[in-house]
């Protein structure tokens, strides 16, 4: 009778183990890593097809209607800024770390963006003007209703590119970061279209 008691209670204990293992592991959240993720996407919302016609040829005066989508995965509502900036095939390129601050910003458009929500970020641009000293292509372009007129160049015309950066506002430095708090540092996300000015 003894031995039976003891056996009851063996499996009891062991039955009760494996239960209780199993709902912990189905009811248990796993920890979920913060982050922001964003594209730049073309007029027909893909993340191709940016220009109209054979390769990446911009016409003066033709107008490009692009957008940002961009995801908050943060855990608390966050303040973005996405920073524009036009460079050529020598400019250096921002990094995970390093944002481009040697290559001109041509503007910036900021956005409230609540958890787990996704916002779309306006980017209408259009070349307005070319000037053509010594080989060297300057553009002039209306980005969201903004004239700019960088001081870069392209040989040619060619190979002119758009750096895209994601900033997030910093409440305790009271300023906008490059990126966004990682488990260990900030991590940026940078962005970049190549095209040809004709």
């Amino acid at each position: 009778m003894q031995r039976r008691v003891a056996v009851m209670l063996l499996l009891f204990v062991s039955f009760s183990l494996v239960y209780s293992s199993i709902a912990y592991y189905s009811l248990s959240r796993p920890s979920a890593q913060e982050f922001m993720a964003w594209g730049v996407f073309s007029s027909s919302s893909s993340l191709s097809n940016y220009f109209s016609g054979a390769g990446a040829n911009v016409t003066v005066g033709e107008t490009l209607n692009w957008h940002f989508a961009v995801t908050n995965q943060m855990g608390s509502i966050q303040y973005v800024q996405v920073v524009y900036r036009l460079g050529n095939s020598t400019s250096a390129n921002p990094n995970a770390t390093v944002p481009g601050s040697t290559v001109p910003q041509v503007g910036n458009s900021s956005i409230f963006i609540p958890n787990t929500q996704t916002a779309l970020v306006n980017f209408t641009w259009v070349i307005s003007s070319r000037n053509i000293v010594g080989g060297m292509v300057f553009i002039t372009t209306m980005i969201n209703g903004q004239q700019v007129s960088p001081s870069v160049g392209a040989v040619a015309g060619q190979r002119f590119r758009f750096f895209f950066e994601l900033w997030t506002y910093d409440v305790a430095l009271n300023s906008f970061q490059y990126g966004y708090k990682g488990q260990n540092s900030r991590v940026g996300v940078p962005l970049q279209v190549w095209f040809n000015s004709l």
